[in-house]
């Protein structure tokens, strides 16, 4: 009988373990959608869109579908993946081929290899200077809501996104070449390390 209590501790506390891991804003395999159509596939059906069609849809886009199809492609310095979860993609890269899927006339290749400021400046406008995490965010949270920035950091770049009151950062993360993950702004390790925060606002 003993036995049978020990294992319902096991249980209850492996549930607890992996409530928590749903609940620390990180995307993870499990909440992959697998009914969703192949990515060239869907990125056919999104260039199909009008201009006014892709102007509404283009925060769900970054926030819900690239998440839900680019998450654990792995990162690498030279990563310049276009098909999710095959070779590695680079942040820079991971910035543009996103858009240029979406139907941005971007020069892809060039914005990439850049400083993220000057693919900041070259797409987004409101562009704002922060030396803090915790300001960054204030001032996200008195901005519109569904609305898409681009962040450069000190080495890194990625999008950030905010639903109701939380900001996540949407990025090709280095850190143990983790990959594509979408993560709470405040949880981010990249996020986290750096001393300077560049951010734009980009709308399709």
């Amino acid at each position: 009988m003993k036995y049978f209590f020990f294992l319902l501790l096991l249980i209850s506390a492996g549930c607890k373990k992996a409530d928590e891991k749903s609940k620390n804003g990180t995307v993870s395999a499990s909440h992959v959608d697998k009914t969703m159509p192949p990515y060239k596939e869907f990125i056919s059906s999104v260039q199909k869109k009008t201009g006014k069609e892709k102007e509404e849809y283009f925060f769900k886009f970054i926030n819900y579908d690239v998440p839900q199809y680019w998450i654990h492609t792995p990162w690498s310095f030279a990563g310049t993946s276009r098909e999710p979860r095959k070779g590695t993609i680079a942040c820079g890269y991971f910035v543009t081929n996103i858009l240029s899927d979406y139907g941005f006339d971007i020069n892809r290749v060039y914005l990439a290899q850049q400083a993220s400021s000057v693919m900041i400046k070259k797409l987004c406008k409101d562009v704002k200077y922060f030396s803090k995490r915790e300001d960054l965010e204030k001032y996200i949270l008195n901005k519109d809501k569904n609305q898409v920035y681009i962040a450069g950091l000190d080495f890194h770049t990625g999008f950030i996104t905010r639903e109701n009151s939380d900001t996540y950062f949407i990025h090709s993360s280095y850190i143990k070449n983790k990959g594509v993950v979408k993560e709470l702004t405040k949880n981010s390790q990249a996020l986290n390390a750096s001393q300077t925060f560049m951010i734009g606002t980009l709308n399709y």
